[in-house]
């Protein structure tokens, strides 16, 4: 059984996504001549398919029969090893993530971890275990992990998930090998898109760009229907500034999404308006461009930055319970400010 702090490492697919097939066919290889590495962090953004990677590796890694395909080897699916992951969970693999009750990986997590990578394999030859995300550790998991990089046993590979952009310790980096996870091409993203929504072509342009390219983010977008908020939301904003609606107003269409996801819009708004005010043709949400080139000409390009700096001190404060909606109002009422004559003072 797994340990109550860690889960068990699950799957019912074992294949990469299709635009990682060279990626992983590398590893296949390295693990094939015997050059896996022990400590692996996986590094890309939102979306494009690290937790699937992870899962292929660590297949590979406990199947008994692996199938040659070209140059690699994929798990054969059949073994008892296969069968026990695509089942309840393999008792030689573990998957640490946050519980339901915390945003972050704690340290007594890391602890049952590292008291799983130091027990000899119950079934496999080798003991695996997949860590999401990285950036999710707090100080001291983070901390206690570096103990577990140091010296893993032969027999135990880690494979470390981290979110591009987030931070994560330097010393934790230095104790693994980094493989950036790349976006498949334009052409191909929005093939693997169509092919499992039926939206048209502008709309899957467009959520593919919101998500920077992101295949499986482009695609929780549009089953979401943040599309749909999005624009409910631009339209609020330009309410606001306006003075057509009140905040309380304003606010609600961006209460409809998880708090970090309005606070995501917000803020590509406010690095496209920090654009504009050099360049207005660099904007890259082009159904917010008219509203955000008529800021940026209103303002000092310096001033157009703290819009940016305010979003970044409401994400510091996400560790402790804040309240949405005052938060989100606060950050609209810097957007407003804009909006005054310049050389007008804030109203008390």
């Amino acid at each position: 059984m797994a340990d109550p702090e860690t889960q068990p490492l699950q799957s019912d697919s074992f294949a990469p996504w299709p635009w990682q097939s060279e990626v992983h066919q590398q590893l296949s290889q390295r693990l094939k001549e015997g050059r896996f590495p022990h400590a692996l962090m996986l590094l890309g953004p939102a979306g494009v398919g690290k937790r699937q990677l992870a899962v292929a590796l660590a297949s590979l890694l406990l199947c008994e029969a692996p199938v040659n395909a070209g140059k690699g080897m994929t798990a054969c699916g059949e073994c008892k090893q296969c069968r026990l992951l695509g089942g309840e969970g393999h008792p030689d693999a573990r998957r640490l993530m946050p519980t339901d009750q915390s945003r972050y990986i704690r340290i007594h997590q890391v602890r049952a971890l590292g008291g799983f990578v130091m027990e000899s394999p119950q079934v496999a030859q080798r003991k695996v275990a997949v860590i999401e995300r990285a950036d999710q550790l707090n100080l001291n998991a983070a901390n206690a992990l570096l103990k577990t990089l140091e010296e893993p046993p032969a027999d135990t590979f880690l494979l470390v998930l981290q979110r591009e952009g987030q931070p994560v310790l330097p010393t934790i980096r230095s104790r693994c090998q980094i493989l950036r996870v790349e976006a498949p091409g334009t052409v191909e993203a929005k093939t693997w898109l169509a092919q499992r929504r039926d939206e048209d072509g502008a709309a899957l342009d467009q959520a593919l760009r919101w998500a920077g390219g992101a295949p499986l983010e482009a695609l929780r977008l549009l089953e979401a229907d943040r599309p749909g908020q999005r624009a409910q939301c631009l339209k609020a904003l330009q309410q606001a500034l306006k003075s057509e609606i009140t905040m309380s107003e304003a606010v609600k269409p961006f209460l409809a999404m998880p708090l970090t996801e309005a606070l995501d819009l917000l803020q590509g708004w406010a690095l496209d308006l920090a654009r504009a005010g050099a360049d207005p043709g660099a904007i890259a949400d082009s159904e917010a461009a008219p509203m955000l080139r008529f800021l940026a000409g209103r303002r000092h390009p310096a001033e157009l930055t703290t819009l940016h700096e305010a979003i970044m001190e409401v994400r510091r404060g996400l560790d402790y319970n804040v309240n949405s909606e005052l938060e989100l109002i606060g950050v609209l009422e810097r957007w407003r400010q804009l909006m005054r004559r310049p050389g007008v003072a804030n109203p008390a």
